[in-house]
């Protein structure tokens, strides 16, 4: 707290020089390249008999520009801090995260902390923790990783290491390693057509897997209208199909993506890099879905974002606890600066279908800005199922009403008071936060 008293004391004062004093030469320092967020979070939460206060420190820093400069950082970590101790309570408690499963009060996760160096002619080597975000499955893997122009028209990476997984303490023997070329037929245009290949060699408690996964992928645009494509193949037999089209009339203010999604077959469960979410629902039966969502505003007071989206089994795939067909209906209307200029309000509403179950949900939001500094903001909201970005706890049926206050107390610089109530399956939560944001 005394390192946020200070930075909102420094932020209101603002020294004029004195006129006499001459103008000082710039510095230069190690330092100057920084650039990033830092973000403090306090929370205390009670259900009438339990009680657990935390202090959560998450932080984004990026050193060095890119575009110029030969060698650049990345780091983004998160710490957290069990403040009263109540870490080992046998049998259920209401409060229990993932955080409990270390030893100590204090844990910290490295998300991201790599060095990339640009030695020229568009070549790009980078070591250390980091996401191939260029895989649509995002893995996580500590090792290197390189990208080589081999001419205008192609692109050439190749990565290994070792895949990350915050929450096993001994990953022995796991390896992994891939490659991909990107054709690129025209440079002028955004055309682009991408073939990779990964390997993860993951034992975790579900077992030893050893995973290879093949795609093939397209993407086009022509003006505000795009397409992509992208076949895999697992194991050496078809895995998925994805095409999507994007587009926007700007004059219209509207905005439209169309996804389909076609699984071949069914998956059991594979390494947590490739897909962290089959260890959970211990298998994906074949099926095909499809989404539209659509935007659209009128004359930036009134918008509307709506979706629907299908999903009907295949093959005979017969339906579980988390494979089954349904049919979902959302639509989110905003209108903002209305009745006065200060207000908006926003509204959710969506509809499930599903076999022998129909489930409906609606919330919303006020929002009114009395000053351009300080925000205030009240609403509710459902969700069948909710995960807590900060603990990882799941909540089923959860109705949240909230109550916040948002300061801008310097120029990058916020604070933030929030009070939620929880209504869920296990009984009635209050939370109390605060939070401090300080950008640079």
């Amino acid at each position: 707290m005394l390192e946020i008293l200070a930075l909102l004391l420094l932020s209101q004062e603002n020294p004029a020089p004195p006129p006499q004093a001459p103008p000082k030469a710039e510095s230069s320092s190690f330092l100057d390249p920084i650039q990033g967020w830092i973000n403090m979070r306090y929370r205390f939460r009670t259900n009438g008999r339990e009680n657990d206060t935390d202090l959560y420190e998450i932080v984004g820093l990026n050193w060095g520009n890119p575009d110029k400069d030969a060698l650049t950082a990345t780091v983004l970590a998160k710490i957290s801090e069990d403040l009263d101790g109540n870490r080992n309570v046998q049998g259920y408690y209401p409060f229990t995260s993932l955080a409990d499963s270390y030893g100590g009060s204090v844990v910290p996760w490295i998300y991201t902390a790599y060095l990339e160096a640009h030695p020229g002619a568009g070549v790009i080597v980078r070591a250390g923790r980091q996401t191939l975000e260029e895989f649509p499955e995002a893995v996580p893997m500590d090792g290197g990783w390189l990208k080589i122009p081999v001419s205008s028209h192609f692109l050439l990476a190749v990565f290994g290491g070792v895949p990350t997984n915050l929450f096993e303490s001994f990953p022995q023997g796991d390896v992994m390693y891939g490659a991909s070329v990107d054709w690129i037929p025209d440079p002028s245009r955004r055309g682009r057509y991408r073939v990779e290949y990964l390997h993860v060699r993951d034992e975790n408690v579900f077992g030893l897997h050893d995973d290879d996964l093949l795609g093939f992928s397209l993407d086009e645009a022509e003006g505000p209208f795009s397409v992509h494509a992208r076949y895999t193949i697992l194991e050496g037999t078809s895995r998925d199909l994805v095409a999507r089209f994007s587009g926007a009339l700007p004059e219209a203010e509207f905005v439209f993506d169309l996804q389909g999604t076609y699984v071949f077959r069914r998956i059991g469960v594979l390494s947590f890099a490739l897909d962290p979410f089959a260890s959970f629902l211990m298998a994906l039966e074949p099926y095909l879905d499809l989404v539209a969502r659509l935007s659209k505003s009128f004359g930036g007071t009134v918008s509307i974002d709506a979706s629907v989206t299908s999903r009907r089994l295949v093959q005979g795939a017969a339906e579980s606890t988390y494979n089954h067909a349904f049919e979902r209906f959302e639509i989110a209307p905003r209108i903002n600066h209305w009745p006065f200029p200060e207000l908006s309000i926003r509204v959710a509403a969506d509809f499930w279908n599903s076999t022998g179950n129909d489930f409906w949900s609606a919330g919303g939001e006020l929002v009114w800005t009395p000053h351009p500094d300080v925000q205030l903001s009240a609403g509710s909201s459902y969700a069948l199922y909710s995960i807590d970005s900060l603990t990882g706890e799941e909540r089923n049926r959860v109705r949240l009403y909230t109550a916040m206050l948002r300061w801008k107390v310097a120029r990058g610089s916020s604070f933030d008071v929030r009070f939620s109530f929880e209504q869920t399956a296990v009984g009635d939560f209050r939370v109390l936060e605060f939070g401090f944001r300080h950008a640079f």
